[in-house]
């Protein structure tokens, strides 16, 4: 278990991290997945700007589900992205073709990301992906994507255990209930991993953007 010393050193590194990126800007996005990271980054930003938690996936998803929980309970702001078979694979083709040395499973997981991307262009975005240790090849891409990445800023290359992660969530006023959330791979949370699976006939999914 992190010391306290140490969770409070994060916690300063990452309100840091994030003053940075957010303070004087009217409005920012968050790639929101309703996860332990981008909820701790969501906490921090809100305080600082107008912010848009943009959740990509399919309907009914994990982090769909997540999403609509935190704007229900902890008053955010989200944006809904429903994704479709279609648009998951050409923004995956994209992704691939622009970084040839990530693997199938790591563009998969840069797939929900884009997409927030996409749908809030012209608006400064933030994520909470990029939890050390990460593969060079996807670093260099995440760097490629304009977004900034204050947990990966304030960790410091280092690798952070969820412990540390759920007990800076606990500090700042996350519920016990929500820091215990259980980690989950974009591409599952979003709920798209049969699109990328051949032989497989995803449900039926409408392509829809709506702000809930």
């Amino acid at each position: 278990m992190a010391s306290s010393r140490h969770v409070d050193a994060f916690v300063r590194r990452l309100e840091h991290a994030v003053a940075h990126e957010v303070d004087g800007r009217d409005r920012v996005a968050l790639a929101y997945s309703g996860g332990l990271a981008s909820t701790l980054v969501a906490m921090l930003a809100r305080k600082r700007s107008a912010l848009d938690c943009v959740v990509a996936g399919v309907d009914g998803s994990p982090d769909v589900r997540a999403a609509k929980a935190a704007k229900a309970h902890l008053d955010y702001r989200v944006e809904f992205l429903i994704l479709n078979r279609r648009d998951a694979i050409r923004i995956y083709g994209r992704i691939a073709a622009a970084d040839p040395d990530l693997r199938e499973r790591d563009v998969e997981n840069l797939v929900p990301l884009h997409a927030a991307l996409e749908r809030v262009k012209g608006r400064p975005v933030i994520s909470g992906f990029g939890l050390p240790p990460l593969r060079p090849a996807v670093v260099s891409a995440l760097e490629r994507s304009d977004v900034a990445l204050p947990i990966r800023t304030a960790s410091r290359g280092t690798t952070l255990s969820r412990s540390t992660l759920r007990a800076a969530a606990t500090v700042l006023g996350l519920p016990v209930e929500w820091a215990r959330i259980a980690h989950r791979a974009p591409v599952e949370g979003a709920g798209i991993r049969e699109y990328f699976e051949p032989g497989i006939e995803p449900r039926n999914h409408d392509s829809t953007q709506s702000r809930l």
